[in-house]
């Protein structure tokens, strides 16, 4: 128990706190440090530098923008700042750009990169997919325009030809050939249209055939350049009256060449008159 009292005696702990003050305060204590902490930079900052040049570390650039270039094109732009091109898609076809081209990117131009990043890129279809052709013929023209763009198709030229249907879509065409609602054609491709058109003022006067046979009607409208339509009655006697015909008979010039004139037949006379 002595031993320990002794170890604890005030003169001991004052004289190791002096010793370890000279020590703190000589050269050999601040030598060491000095040396310390010269290995320690020696060491660190090379393996830093070389870590960082293993990783890219600290190495930031920022993603030019690559759209509308062809993806040879992105990829050697992509590689002169360190970054890589990845194809994200390449499924959909756009009109506005060129085949194999460059539609969209991911990051966004202009956004921070670490090098050796993927840039992410869409790409144009080399080939459009193909579409069925819309319900275009007896379309009105506006209509018809509409349902082309809707289905990727361009409104080509827009022919018009002498008819009665006015505004009416007659024919469509694709470079030449005549296409029909459900064929199958490149999405983009030009659909010129042929549209009626009523020209000039009218030249056919409307002849008088209430109370004629139909069969005699018949001739007379044909004979006069109009058309004939049939509204009611019965169509299979041809020995049938014609009780009411639109336009009403006139000496004037009503209607256009082919114009038609509708006729209502005797046994929906009473039909006729209720209305």
């Amino acid at each position: 128990m002595s031993n320990i009292a002794e170890g604890w005696n005030p003169i001991v702990i004052f004289v190791i706190i002096m010793k370890m003050i000279l020590f703190f305060k000589s050269r050999t204590f601040w030598l060491n440090i000095i040396l310390a902490i010269v290995f320690l930079l020696i060491l660190i900052l090379p393996l830093n530098a070389i870590l960082k040049i293993l990783t890219g570390h600290g190495e930031v650039e920022y993603v030019p923008d690559v759209r509308n270039t062809s993806l040879a094109q992105a990829s050697i732009d992509l590689e002169k700042i360190g970054l890589f091109a990845e194809v994200l898609d390449s499924s959909a076809f756009f009109q506005s750009f060129k085949a194999g081209y460059v539609v969209q990117q991911y990051p966004k131009p202009g956004s921070a990169a670490k090098a050796g990043r993927k840039i992410k890129l869409t790409i144009n279809r080399y080939r459009a997919e193909s579409v069925y052709v819309p319900q275009l013929i007896e379309r009105t023209s506006q209509r018809a325009s509409f349902d082309l763009r809707s289905r990727g198709l361009i409104l080509g030229e827009i022919t018009y030809r002498p008819d009665l249907a006015e505004g009416i879509v007659l024919a469509a065409k694709v470079k030449g050939s005549d296409i029909m609602a459900g064929d199958l054609i490149r999405k983009g491709s030009v659909v010129d249209l042929i549209v009626g058109e009523i020209s000039g003022p009218p030249t056919h006067s409307v002849p008088n055939i209430v109370y004629d046979k139909l069969i005699d009607a018949m001739r007379i409208i044909e004979m006069a350049g109009l058309r004939i339509q049939l509204i009611n009655g019965d169509q299979s006697d041809l020995n049938v009256l014609i009780i009411k015909q639109d336009p009403a008979t006139s000496d004037d010039l009503v209607l256009h060449s082919g114009g038609i004139v509708q006729v209502w037949l005797e046994n929906n006379q009473e039909e006729i008159e209720n209305k």
